[in-house]
């Protein structure tokens, strides 16, 4: 079979510059050439050239790459839509329809002739690209790892800190970021103008909130609660309703619209949770084209239980980006609300891009915490290495986090985790068995859930011992294969709209 994967970051990018998506989308293409597929990258929105003359930027093209590790790279140059798609926001209504990326995917199709086309992430791209790939006859198979195809600013967080439960249409849309000039930006990464990268950086943390030694809010932190700040609102793990999804009021509910019409002109849509296929069939995409399929992890060597610190002092540790909806702030703010003797009982590991921009908020914290240990990116062959001598992984996100991959890392490992049951998380774990889960951005029930830790004899133990690995990459792998196989039998006027 000839399977072509699509992502914006090129293949010889991996997670630690990329982010989850290009380290799945890289291990899944590798796996599949192991199994004896011819196997092709395709990327988009990040290479860009000058013209001939060096003035402007150059003409949208395509061109094939020297293959990596037996797979070949495809790369669209100059696209007209940026990507990562936070840096599009400013032009986010372009994105349902171009032609001249329409033409490109078609050439690309013409020339490789895949049996499967795979996207990973329409970033960088266009949503008619997938009506010129069927256009084409290429059967396609979209991965939903992110809310990009439902939010231009693809976390489905409103201003990066509130979950977006209604759109409005679209109206909210217009003021949830503030957009960077596209033109000036393409300019830049081609070369044609020397500027700093144009900033893009998120309001401010919310403050610490702050208790007193009775597990009360002190006077200026229940002040803060009373002026209506939903920064620490709990978060319930249900989608946004149907009937707020598919209104359109404006080019963003347009958008919307254009992206969800695509979703349903695949031949399959895969969704790396139940919430995940729940959230994108309220979005409009038909039921019976989603599939949820968890993905899998590269299996690793089961690490040893450590024996427990005799101070009772309880080693928590976080991987990834440090961004907000990763929820370490929280978990610092959690642990904040524990009494003096039991904060004075926290190790604390984080590593990760940004991870240590954490400091100032966890030495806030009085008394200081038993250990602090920050670090920034790592390769993806040192997590054992950063895992060893730690209780339990913690997983705080604050928002409808589709499948994180450090929740897999954690067990593939054997260790348990402390998480928010929020997205895809409820879906690999069990409360109790081989985790704890606390309602998400609910500060006061994380805080319960790790005085369970600390207090609860035995309890960690019993968690440990009920680890499983999830399913591994190899096995993942034929399961893909196996949906592709199945996509190539349908009929043509099975695909909606065809």
């Amino acid at each position: 079979m000839r399977i072509m994967h699509v992502n914006f970051a090129p293949l010889e990018d991996g997670p630690a510059s990329a982010g989850g998506i290009a380290g799945y989308m890289r291990s899944l293409a590798l796996e599949q050439r192991s199994l004896g597929h011819a196997v092709a990258v395709l990327s988009s929105g990040s290479a860009y050239t000058p013209r001939s003359c060096g003035s402007e930027v150059g003409e949208p093209a395509w061109l094939a790459l020297e293959p990596w590790e037996g797979i070949d790279r495809l790369q669209i140059l100059n696209s007209p839509i940026l990507a990562p798609s936070l840096w599009q926001f400013g032009e986010a209504c372009s994105e349902g329809q171009n032609p001249v990326l329409d033409r490109l995917i078609t050439e690309i199709l013409a020339h490789w002739k895949p049996d499967v086309l795979h996207v990973h992430s329409l970033e960088g791209l266009a949503a008619s690209c997938v009506d010129a790939a069927v256009g084409a006859g290429v059967r396609v198979v979209m991965s939903l790892h992110n809310h990009h195809p439902f939010c231009p600013q693809v976390y489905l967080m409103r201003g990066r800190r509130l979950p977006c439960l209604d759109y409005q249409g679209g109206v909210a849309c217009e003021t949830c970021e503030s957009p960077i000039d596209v033109d000036a930006e393409r300019r830049r990464r081609a070369g044609v103008v020397v500027a700093p990268p144009p900033s893009i950086e998120p309001p401010p943390l919310p403050p610490v909130l702050e208790f007193e030694e009775d597990g009360r809010l002190t006077t200026a932190s229940a002040e803060l609660i009373s002026q209506g700040h939903d920064y620490w609102q709990p978060l319930d793990n249900s989608p946004p309703s149907s009937g707020a999804s598919q209104i359109s009021s404006n080019c963003y509910g347009e958008r919307r619209q254009q992206f969800v019409r695509a979703l349903n002109a695949c031949d399959r849509v895969l969704a790396v949770s139940n919430f995940v296929n729940e959230l994108a069939v309220s979005m409009g995409v038909r039921r019976d084209l989603v599939q949820t399929q968890l993905i899998g992890t590269r299996s690793a060597e089961r690490l040893t239980q450590p024996e427990a610190d005799p101070d009772g002092v309880l080693r928590l540790v976080f991987l990834g980006f440090n961004n907000y909806y990763k929820g370490l702030p929280m978990l610092v703010d959690s642990i904040g609300r524990l009494s003096p003797e039991l904060r004075g009982r926290i190790h604390l590991s984080a590593f990760g891009p940004g991870c240590p921009s954490v400091r100032a908020r966890a030495e806030a914290i009085r008394p200081r915490l038993a250990g602090l240990r920050l670090g920034g990116a790592y390769e993806p062959d040192r997590i054992s290495e950063l895992l060893a001598g730690c209780d339990i992984g913690v997983v705080p996100s604050v928002w409808w986090d589709n499948g994180p991959q450090t929740l897999m890392e954690f067990q593939s490992r054997g260790l348990p985790v402390l998480a928010s049951r929020l997205g895809g998380i409820p879906d690999r774990v069990e409360h109790g068995k081989d985790s704890l889960l606390f309602r998400g951005n609910d500060r006061a029930d994380a805080a319960r859930q790790i005085t369970r830790l600390l207090t609860e004899p035995d309890l960690i133990d019993r968690l440990w011992a009920g680890v499983r690995p999830g399913p591994t990459l190899a096995d993942h792998a034929q399961e893909v294969v196996a949906v592709y196989e199945q996509t190539l039998e349908l009929p043509n006027r099975q695909r909606a709209g065809h």
